[in-house]
């Protein structure tokens, strides 16, 4: 009878480690898993990352562009509407000039 109990003691005993080596494989492997998923989401948010950049600084560089002709513009309006005030200052002032010639 101890024989048989000291037997069925063994076997479970080694079933145990059994099962301690398959659970320690299994975590590892789990481990691995996770290990690779987080660096696949880390290479996915750096790129990603990097493609927002883009769109950012290719959408500032527009708006920039945009503001920078908006800007030009209204400065060659303005150049143009203080040429044609100094024409109308020049005539006025050879019209002043004539007049007090010829006076």
């Amino acid at each position: 009878m101890a024989i048989e109990q000291i037997k069925l003691i063994k076997k479970a005993e080694e079933s145990a480690e059994q099962i301690r080596r398959e659970s320690n494989l299994k975590a590892k492997e789990i481990t691995a898993n996770a290990q690779r998923q987080a660096t696949q989401l880390l290479e996915n948010t750096n790129r990603q990352a990097e493609e927002d950049y883009r769109e950012a600084m290719a959408a500032a560089q527009d708006e920039a562009e945009q503001s920078y002709n908006s800007i030009l513009e209204r400065a060659k309006r303005e150049i143009q509407n203080h040429v044609a005030s100094a024409e109308n200052n020049i005539n006025d002032a050879v019209t002043i000039i004539i007049g007090k010639v010829v006076n």
